[in-house]
């Protein structure tokens, strides 16, 4: 019965995903398959995490400032004889200014009580603070702590947003190869029937006697070199299928696969045009990350430099008597604790030794960012230049296409007249179909350096900006 309720479940489960897989366009265009990709696949939910990660790791420094409640009890009884009982409990309340306020109560008895715990049999009050003067007094380990976390919670976005772009990079690549693959493909079907009509019509010829017999042998060679052609560029597609298909997912759980009729946006419909510096907008995240961990160095470095100085620690305490009808006025000066308490490491050498390590860290990280910097502007402009010269190379490409479009034309139009042979006629065509191809080429190229232009500088395409908006 489990069994059977299994199968049932994962019958709807996998009907849900193939009705869901059919709700693809049957154009789908390179920002629909990016949003996709940024929504729903695994990589993306897992950069999604990044920030309940850095709400934990908030929570946590948050929490070295929660009051803490404490209690101990102390006990001791020897043959019927109670020789103590020490009761003391209260609640301590860290402040962001390295104070600590603290309220407390105690109450002891016993035959051999030690003195110093004698306190009214009602039981004692005590209410105070707790103070460093010298080391922890303008920063302390908590804190740090806080500030870490608040740095730790900003590069969780700039994390994200490289995990983003990583995913965003590698899908647009492989979406633009399989577009590439699409145009490729039609361009050897379309040469393929051309090269099937003209053998038909050839052979026909060849039958009444109006054309030698070694044309059908030509044209025949013709119609297989271009099944070669396009049974290579069917393998291509279905490469190409299989790798975008790894990129389609719903809410990063369930693997969706395009639809047989599922096509890329037509090679004349995409957009071949340079772009400029002046289109880029906003911090690369690798930059913001790399600043944020000189920010992180920065926090050790100030800490380092507070464990330099002596632990001077103030305690004060007033204290009431239990018990009293009105405690205000019970208030004096006279009834109080207090204490001080020192330390000083002699020589100082672990603490100026790790200070000196974290400035040489905050140093290399420096340089890292300095080296950073220059890297992406280096990419940037090479990306920038590639796609400028891809946009001016594609338009020769298209130029030279209907060029050889119209030799072609001509060429054919003197082999139905005679005056021309299938030698040239094949000649023309390989031609047309090489500038066509090479128009293909130069359309992937260039939209895979707009890609990789965005990439450098660690921006998202404008279309994901409602998934991954700005923080």
């Amino acid at each position: 019965m489990i069994a059977l309720r299994l199968v049932v479940f994962l019958s709807l489960f996998l009907a849900g995903s193939v009705g869901r897989s059919q709700d693809l366009p049957v154009v789908l265009t390179e920002d629909a398959f990016l949003l996709l990709v940024a929504e729903h696949h695994p990589l993306a939910v897992r950069a999604d995490l990044q920030r309940a990660r850095a709400e934990a790791v908030m929570r946590t420094a948050r929490g070295n400032f929660d009051p803490k409640l404490y209690g101990d009890l102390s006990q001791k009884y020897f043959q019927g004889t109670q020789y103590y009982s020490v009761i003391e409990g209260g609640v301590k309340v860290p402040t962001w200014f390295g104070i600590e306020l603290n309220a407390a109560y105690e109450r002891n008895d016993g035959y051999y009580l030690n003195p110093e715990h004698n306190v009214p049999s009602s039981g004692l009050y005590a209410a105070g603070l707790t103070a460093s003067l010298g080391q922890g007094l303008l920063f302390d380990e908590r804190r740090a702590e806080l500030q870490r976390a608040r740095v730790y919670q900003q590069a969780t976005v700039a994390e994200r947003q490289i995990l983003l772009n990583d995913l965003i990079y590698s899908a647009g690549t492989v979406y633009w190869n399989w577009a590439g693959a699409l145009a490729a493909l039609e361009v050897y079907t379309d040469a393929l029937d051309v090269a099937r009509q003209r053998y038909e019509a050839v052979a026909a010829e060849a039958r009444t006697g109006n054309r030698p017999a070694i044309d059908t042998l030509e044209a025949r060679i013709l119609v297989q070199n271009r099944q070669l052609g396009r049974e290579t560029a069917l393998l291509d597609l279905a490469n190409a299928r299989a790798r975008i298909n790894a990129y389609l997912w719903i809410d990063g759980v369930v693997p969706v696969e395009l639809e047989a009729d599922t096509r890329a946006l037509p090679p004349d419909e995409v957009i071949v045009a340079p772009i400029f510096a002046a289109d880029l907008n906003g911090e690369n995240p690798l930059l913001a990350r790399t600043r944020l961990k000189i920010s992180d160095l920065e926090i050790d470095e100030r800490l380092q430099r507070e464990y330099l100085k002596p632990r001077v620690d103030v305690k004060y305490n007033a204290l009431l008597a239990g018990g009293a009808n009105d405690p205000l006025e019970e208030i004096t000066n006279n009834n109080y604790k207090w204490g001080v308490t020192f330390s000083q490491p002699l020589l100082l050498r672990k603490e100026r030794g790790k200070l000196a390590l974290t400035r040489v860290k905050l140093s290399e990280t420096q340089l890292e960012l300095s080296d950073k910097i220059a890297d992406i502007d280096a990419k940037i402009a090479a990306a920038t230049n590639e796609v400028i010269a891809t946009a001016e190379q594609y338009d020769l490409a298209v130029r030279n296409a209907e060029d050889y479009g119209v030799l072609l034309a001509g060429e054919r139009t003197l082999f139905r007249g005679g005056e021309s042979s299938l030698f040239l006629v094949n000649t023309r065509e390989v031609s047309y179909i090489d500038a066509q191809l090479k128009r293909v080429e130069l359309m992937v190229k260039h939209r895979k350096a707009r890609l990789a232009r965005s990439y450098a500088a660690g921006q998202m395409p404008a279309a994901l900006d409602a998934v991954v908006p700005s923080e």
